[in-house]
């Protein structure tokens, strides 16, 4: 099984696993053979990837009708080959079956599993150290993914990913995965009707919210295998760097390094993932939204290590700019990966670019990336 981009999608390969929609419909079955029809109507739903039987996706994408001009050549290129993924469908898959239960678990008042929950940790841990990709890959680990119980293995992936940039010991990668899985399981304990209320909250329907992350707290540290330190993480990860946040207040020193690392992993997934009461955004716009937060939400120093090693844009990828022009990013600056250097290739016109011509949105602060292309529907495709 190999997840793939939907447009190295050929003729007659097979799903090997269900495909759902961003508001959680069925689109198509697994052991379902592809076509075209399909892979229009998979990218007209946003759908990026998929699950395929078998292994490569090959080296060609197919142009009916026309010869692709030479810009399109480029573009083509680029999206030849398979997607990587950070940690197997099977570990991920896991992962979010033991969060179901345990959540379920606690929702009808037994214990944790938590000897499941260390195992699931465990896996990811193994994976992502066995991964020599990880650093400038952390904007790749989120997937789109429709289920529940996703977001809080996003969240410990992530987390996990930064420890493991940070240098950590795999006992304190192990402890900050275990805190970064259960991190939201006080939820559980607040009624489904302010949990899944369509539209704001009103004040004290958000201060009942606010309970979850002593829910939470109490709830972990009734089990003596989890430690005060993963267990922490649950009642400070709505803390802020400034002291603003919830439930006591405390400021930056006072937050555990661990708490930090969750606090910066659980607003990116949230912020690109579709919830009941919020459309996703896209990767860029919420770790723009994250670096304007720095030395307010978040703890400077951990939120420069997030960003420094997320690439919004890969080199490689293509991209409109707001000027309308269509070029493929040949750098990025860590420091800032929202504004890396296009190649341009084709032109607001439609009309390809001969001559060699880069920008960098570092010196060209009015000009932005406006979006990731779908290079199929500009081509006619």
């Amino acid at each position: 099984m190999k997840r793939i981009a939907i447009y190295n999608i050929k003729p007659e390969m097979i799903l090997a696993k269900e495909v759902y929609s961003r508001d959680g419909r069925l689109l198509l079955c697994k052991g379902s053979a592809l076509n075209q029809e399909w892979v229009d109507k998979l990218a007209d739903y946003g759908i990026p990837t998929v699950y395929v039987e078998g292994g490569s996706a090959g080296n060609e994408v197919s142009v009916e009708g026309s010869k692709p001009a030479k810009g399109m050549e480029e573009l083509k290129r680029m999206y030849q080959g398979n997607v990587p993924d950070m940690i197997t469908i099977e570990v991920r898959e896991e992962a979010e079956r033991v969060v179901q239960e345990i959540m379920q678990d606690v929702k009808t008042g037994r214990l944790i599993k938590t000897n499941k929950a260390r195992k699931v940790v465990e896996n990811i841990v193994t994976q992502l150290i066995n991964n020599r990709h990880i650093v400038g890959k952390l904007a790749d680990i989120r997937i789109l993914d429709d289920y529940t119980f996703a977001h809080s293995v996003n969240v410990c992936i992530l987390s996990i990913s930064t420890g493991i940039i940070m240098g950590y010991s795999k006992i304190r990668l192990r402890e900050l995965g275990i805190g970064a899985l259960l991190h939201d399981v006080g939820k559980m304990r607040i009624p489904d009707e302010i949990l899944n209320k369509r539209g704001p909250l009103t004040e004290k329907e958000f201060e009942e919210i606010k309970k979850h992350t002593i829910l939470g707290y109490e709830l972990l540290s009734e089990h003596p295998d989890i430690t005060s330190n993963a267990a922490r993480i649950s009642i400070q990860h709505h803390e802020c760097y400034n002291g603003s946040g919830y439930p006591w207040g405390v400021r930056d020193e006072e937050v555990h390094e661990y708490s930090k690392i969750v606090a910066i992993a659980d607003v990116y997934d949230a912020l690109t993932a579709d919830r009941v009461y919020k459309n996703a955004i896209l990767p860029y716009e919420a770790m723009e939204i994250i670096i304007a937060s720095s030395g307010y939400q978040f703890d400077p120093k951990t939120l420069r290590l997030f960003v420094e090693n997320s690439e919004i844009y890969p080199v490689g990828s293509t991209v409109e700019l707001s000027t309308g022009d269509v070029g493929m990013v040949v750098n990025v600056n860590r420091a800032l990966p929202t504004r890396p250097v296009v190649k341009l290739i084709i032109d607001a016109d439609g009309k390809d670019i001969t001559k060699e011509m880069q920008i960098d949105l570092m010196n060209n602060t009015t000009i932005f990336v406006k979006k990731i292309l779908n290079f199929r529907k500009k081509a006619g495709l």
